[in-house]
């Protein structure tokens, strides 16, 4: 994948572009990477995805909680899946925010991205106050000569998909309406770190994972997992809480695989969320602990089929 960024611009070819955040790249954003794509081919050009980095939200609200659902790595990432080569990243800035539509339109849109079209959501905003719209923009188009396509928005078992319904999807733990919002698992992507040895001693040896500060943590509990590790995936489960058990009080994230061990400090894993098993509990003792694990393994042995 080749990523252009404010030093290679204007760019050397035309392109139909998809401007955005992206956050998740769930079904919604992947409608608007297919029609880029389709009109691309249309009007022989090459389809570019413009994305920003930082995501708007946390420069615009640098306090608040908010959580990303795929880091820039992650969603470069589902981008490439989806077949696409080029990448612009802009940085966004508070300046940038202060942009008026149009001159941000004529500065990006059409001298430095080279767009003879565009495709975006039918809640596209942009400029200053987020005062542009799709009907400005189609306006913008008349006036510059690029193509405007808007997606009408997409409704998955009656709820409309944005990234904001499917963070709180997550937070609730309904980590499988979730999933079929964004069209495949919601994973973590992360470093294998040491723990405390405390699964080795049950007789479950789990891979602690330290996770990017800017990534949403689902809900705290047990979740059935997929891992990919060196190319392979396995069944697992995975652990989000603060061990109650053991009166810890930082989170921790830790992962068990079935039938794996092997050394793995300092190694990068892909762990996809699949099914909420139960909530996090503190047990009077660790003997009672590790039954409760031994139920939970089996139950997610017939959950990842």
């Amino acid at each position: 994948m080749k990523i252009y960024t404010p030093k290679d611009f204007p760019l050397k070819f035309d392109t139909v572009i998809t401007l955005g955040s992206f956050d998740g790249v769930h079904l919604g954003h992947q409608t608007l990477l297919k029609e880029t794509k389709n009109l691309a081919k249309k009007l022989e050009v090459k389809p570019l995805v413009v994305t920003f980095d930082p995501h708007p939200r946390q420069v615009l609200q640098p306090y608040s909680s908010f959580k990303l659902l795929t880091t820039l790595e992650e969603k470069l990432s589902l981008i490439s899946e989806w077949g696409f080569e080029e990448v612009a990243i802009i940085p966004f800035t508070k300046s940038l925010a202060e942009w008026s539509p149009e001159f941000f339109v004529q500065e990006y849109i059409v001298d430095n991205l080279r767009a003879k079209g565009v495709v975006v959501g039918f809640n596209f905003r942009f400029g200053k106050q987020r005062k542009g719209d799709v009907e400005l923009l189609t306006n913008l188009g008349e006036k510059y000569n690029f193509t405007v396509k808007v997606i009408e928005p997409i409704f998955v078992n009656g709820f409309r998909i944005s990234s904001s319904l499917i963070r709180g999807l997550l937070e609730k733990g309904s980590i499988e309406l979730a999933n079929k919002l964004l069209g495949r698992p919601y994973f973590l992507t992360g470093k294998v770190i040491k723990g405390k040895g405390r699964g080795r001693i049950l007789g479950y040896p789990t891979a602690n994972l330290s996770i990017s500060y800017s990534k949403l943590i689902p809900l705290s509990g047990v979740y059935a997992v997929w891992i990919t590790l060196r190319g392979e995936k396995f069944k697992g489960a995975m652990n989000i809480g603060k061990n109650p058990t053991f009166d810890e009080k930082d989170l921790s994230i830790e992962v068990y695989i079935f039938d794996f061990n092997s050394e793995i400090y300092g190694e990068k894993i892909k762990v996809e969320l699949i099914n909420y098993v139960r909530g996090e509990k503190k047990f009077p003792s660790p003997e009672a602990l590790k039954l409760q694990i031994e139920k939970d393994c089996q139950k997610i042995r017939q959950v990842l089929v």
